[in-house]
């Protein structure tokens, strides 16, 4: 058995070795990495799914089926573990907007250095890089990104979002720039983030970066599909049509590598953060905490609050512990008729912490398939609405990856990996040592293209 160990470790490091070597000869002196928000594995392999570039990616690329969010499957804790390669216990980012006890005021995890583990910018940068990146989750102010339009928003409705990103955005006057060179002057109502034609424009940005700067490693958020997912549901005429203006997105950043001469030292990584449920009902567990005496609508007078993140619960009480009233919510929980209980399931702590989810959770309510959840803490205690949702903890809506380049094995399928293991490989095809908190390199990736690339 022994020998077998050590056979089986032997093979790892000499693929891992072929590979640096392999990848040292193909040049790659470019990463581009494009989020897809909400990416499904059907949206890149169904016919009827208007995405020709990535089906064409696929055939000449490394299409992992199977991509395993990290807990909950949201958008930011996702996105941060994309350039970390860490769960949010070590990154520290563990939903969009932070847990602000019984009040809301709007804000979101805007903040690069919220993050608590290195990044891959700033090892980038520390090797010399340039590093560039376009409305990517928890980017803003960040030190390490050389070019950089993040995703932010104003909660002061009189404060425009490209008056915001005009101030927020490194270098000073970028957004000016790309104004005048590419696509005229910005407008809520012409380029919004979220929508198709903030997508579609984010791609003109990009080729104009792309080309002058020739930034080293390039982060994009694209994120349409996420909106009309959420709005429309998976199989929408909507979300076909974001899907189409996503795909024509990537290709419009394709044929901009292709005329800057740099596609043939570039290594595409095109991926999702979380995959989408549908849903027809959401349950509301801050409608049972009033019933129980433990919420209010005071914002200084709570006890107990379930944090909606997507599609699970978070429970948190205003002092961590307070046995007393985790009783009561227990008790109130164990009420409930059967019909109501079946919606869900009790996620204990010690599953809490085997997942990463933050230290301060008491419990959470997952629920089943087909099922939501919603933050509102009157009414309804059951809501009936169709939509699409993400957020589960078990791996319920898993995404996909492309990898397609320099250095990239051609038309390879491989069926799972981790979100976190998707970094170490972008570090691996820079050249630069890397240890994520959580991922691992997978080495049966990199492998020299044979043949010219097709685009």
């Amino acid at each position: 058995m022994k020998r077998v160990i050590l056979l089986l470790a032997l093979i790892g490091v000499l693929c891992h070795s072929v590979a640096q070597a392999q990848l040292k000869n193909s040049q790659v002196k470019y990463v581009v990495l494009i989020t897809i928000d909400g990416l499904r594995l059907e949206m890149i392999t169904e016919k009827e799914m208007p995405s020709p570039v990535l089906k064409e990616l696929v055939g000449t690329g490394t299409l992992v089926e199977r991509v395993i969010s990290v807990a909950p499957a949201m958008t930011y804790p996702n996105h941060t573990t994309l350039v970390t390669g860490a769960r949010p216990i070590h990154h520290g980012i563990y939903y969009n907007s932070p847990f602000e006890g019984n009040r809301k005021t709007g804000v979101a995890n805007w903040y690069a250095d919220s993050i608590k583990c290195p990044t891959i910018w700033g090892k980038a940068k520390e090797h010399g890089l340039i590093t560039c990146s376009l409305f990517w989750p928890v980017s803003t102010h960040g030190k390490d990104i050389d070019y950089n339009v993040p995703e932010y928003w104003s909660i002061d409705k009189n404060v425009t979002l490209w008056e915001l990103l005009k101030k927020s955005s490194t270098p000073a006057g970028i957004l000016d720039e790309i104004e005048k060179e590419t696509i005229g002057r910005f407008s809520d109502k012409t380029c919004r983030p979220g929508q198709r034609n903030g997508d579609v424009r984010a791609a003109f940005m990009a080729v104009y970066l792309l080309d002058k700067y020739k930034p080293n490693l390039t982060t994009i958020h694209l994120w349409s599909t996420d909106h009309s997912q959420h709005e429309t549901g998976t199989e929408s005429v909507e979300t076909k049509k974001s899907l189409a203006a996503v795909d024509y997105a990537i290709g419009e950043i394709i044929d901009g590598l292709k005329h800057a001469g740099m596609l043939d030292s570039t290594v595409l990584v095109i991926t999702g953060d979380h995959g989408f449920t549908n849903v027809n009902r959401s349950i509301a567990p801050n409608v049972w905490l009033t019933e129980a005496g433990l919420l209010s609508s005071d914002p200084g007078n709570w006890k107990a609050k379930f944090y909606g993140a997507g599609s699970t619960a978070f429970l948190y009480l205003k002092d961590k512990n307070d046995r007393k009233t985790l009783d009561k919510v227990r008790a109130k929980l164990n009420s409930l008729p059967e019909e109501k209980k079946g919606l869900f399931r009790v996620v204990e702590r010690k599953e809490l912490e085997e997942l990463g989810c933050s230290r301060d959770v008491v419990i959470a309510l997952e629920p089943i398939v087909g099922v939501g959840v919603t933050s509102i803490a009157t009414g309804e205690d059951i809501i009936i609405k169709k939509a699409g949702k993400h957020g589960y903890l078990l791996p319920r809506e898993t995404t996909s990856t492309i990898f397609w380049g320099k250095g990239i094995a051609a038309g390879k399928v491989l069926k799972e990996m981790n979100i976190t293991d998707i970094a170490p490989v972008i570090m691996e095809v820079l050249g630069i040592d890397f240890t994520a908190p959580d991922g691992v390199l997978h080495p049966e990736i990199l492998e020299c293209f044979e043949g010219e690339i097709p685009f």
